[in-house]
């Protein structure tokens, strides 16, 4: 069959130039730089072909370090007071984080400026939603801008209802306002207040986006992405769900198979809690040493990793160390393969922070949760879990205590892995819960699936905003 006019012209076009701009924390940078990946991958994540992008990053030399190989990297020179080059390892968010969003911006803005007028071609931006200031510099240089959620829908639409909608007086507990799609009950100290203060810029500078996208898809958080779509301001945009990323590919260090999984091949299928807490552990000694303990009480075999220090006793570094057992094996001072590790035969359940990403890696493989969060929304991400997905149970059922006991985590783990009297229904349940998501995971990635479909709308569209003849929409 002979190809239309429309066809035709498509096939001749040059490529849609995606730049990326992620924020500088290891969190936001990882989904970002997995999605440019995507976008310069021949095959195309989700089917888009490269005839249809190409793609850069714009970011600092420490990252650029942790880019994908097959992604060009815009390096600019980045000095933070302190020294500091990644966000989440600041000793002090509240009295620091102003200087790094300050640093960051010199530093990145003229570099994605210089990146888009160095092109020809057609072009785009895809910047985390933090940097406020993309939009202005997409605007001033001709090009879309798309805003990128590295959290949830969920989290996302949660903190906007409470932003819109809280009344004057927040009682404690308090139930989301402003319509939120299902019942959603919050203490006041797991509200991210901080967040929420900087909200009202990140909205404005949203409102200058052409589209919006999330690390997510639709099985799992439709709903919670239209009610962000409906509280949107300015002009109507679309939401696309075009998660979950995969990461992108790192290159082997050695032939062997990691000592982690070769621990994992040794142990029976489904008997393992693994426990970790995101790229930097927010956990003090004293707390590390009642997990230990917990972890040991529980009679389950387990592997812990503590890929970096933080928080308070942290002692601002951790040796790498790495010892196993029969019975477990902790890791702590490196990185670990966490995807492969949720997949493995093994893995049982998964003690977690619930950061987005380790929620999405769980998720994809199937594998439920014990929610233990730490900071930021990651208290919303637990109620996600716990409440509406139907797929964690919570280390802290009570509130908010400093150290978390050792008998404690044992029966979270009991619980979790559906050890002892009564626990095994609701454990196989959550099980089967989240093999159903994991499935749902899958087919949204795989050809005409849900995200394969929304990545490649979003492509059109912005291919689209070039062809026309007015300027693009902002």
């Amino acid at each position: 069959m002979p190809l239309t006019q429309q066809q035709r012209e498509r096939a001749t076009a040059p490529p849609l130039h995606l730049v990326f701009v992620p924020f500088l924390a290891r969190s936001h940078f990882a989904p970002l730089a997995a999605k440019a990946a995507a976008a310069a991958d021949p095959c195309g994540e989700h089917g888009v072909s490269t005839a249809a992008t190409t793609a850069a990053i714009v970011t600092t030399p420490h990252f650029a370090a942790l880019a994908p190989p097959s992604v060009p990297v815009h390096v600019a020179d980045f000095r933070c007071p302190g020294g500091h080059e990644d966000f989440s390892l600041l000793p002090d968010e509240a009295s620091s984080g102003p200087a790094f969003f300050a640093a960051a911006e010199s530093a990145l803005a003229p570099a994605l400026a210089a990146a888009l007028r160095a092109r020809d071609g057609p072009a785009a931006v895809v910047s985390d939603a933090v940097l406020y200031w993309a939009p202005r510099v997409a605007r001033d240089c001709g090009v879309p801008h798309v805003t990128f959620h590295t959290i949830g829908a969920f989290a996302a639409a949660a903190m906007v209802a409470v932003h819109l909608h809280r009344p004057e007086v927040l009682p404690d507990p308090f139930v989301v306002p402003g319509g939120f799609p299902c019942p959603l009950k919050l203490r006041r100290a797991q509200v991210n207040e901080e967040a929420l203060a900087h909200l009202p810029l990140f909205r404005a500078a949203e409102a200058e986006s052409c589209a919006i996208a999330f690390n997510t898809f639709s099985a799992l958080e439709a709903d919670f992405a239209a009610y962000y779509q409906s509280q949107l301001v300015g002009r109507r945009k679309e939401v696309f769900l075009v998660g979950p990323t995969r990461a992108a590919a790192v290159s082997a260090r050695t032939a062997e198979r990691d000592p982690i999984l070769q621990w994992l091949d040794g142990r029976p299928a489904g008997s393992v809690v693994y426990v970790c807490f995101g790229s930097t552990c927010a956990l003090g000694e004293s707390q590390l040493r009642e997990l230990a303990a917990g972890l040991r009480a529980s009679g389950r075999p387990f592997l812990c990793v503590i890929p970096a220090a933080g928080g308070e006793g942290g002692g601002g570094g951790t040796s790498r160390e790495e010892c196993a057992s029969s019975h477990g094996m902790v890791v702590a001072g490196r990185w670990a393969p966490q995807a492969e590790i949720l997949a493995h035969r093994a893995v049982g359940g998964f003690v977690t922070h619930c950061g987005w990403n380790s929620v999405l890696e769980a998720v994809c493989a199937g594998v439920p949760l014990a929610t233990w969060p730490l900071r930021a929304e990651q208290f919303v991400n637990e109620a996600f879990l716990v409440e509406v997905l139907r797929v964690g149970v919570r280390v802290r059922e009570g509130g908010l205590e400093a150290v978390v006991p050792a008998d404690a985590v044992a029966r979270t783990v009991g619980r979790l892995m559906g050890d002892g009297q009564g626990e095994e229904a609701a454990a196989a349940a959550r099980r089967a819960r989240s093999r159903e998501l994991g499935a749902a995971a899958r087919a949204a990635v795989a050809e005409g699936g849900s995200s394969c479909g929304d990545w490649a709308r979003l492509v059109e569209e912005l291919k689209a905003l070039h062809g026309s003849k007015s300027d693009p929409p902002m």
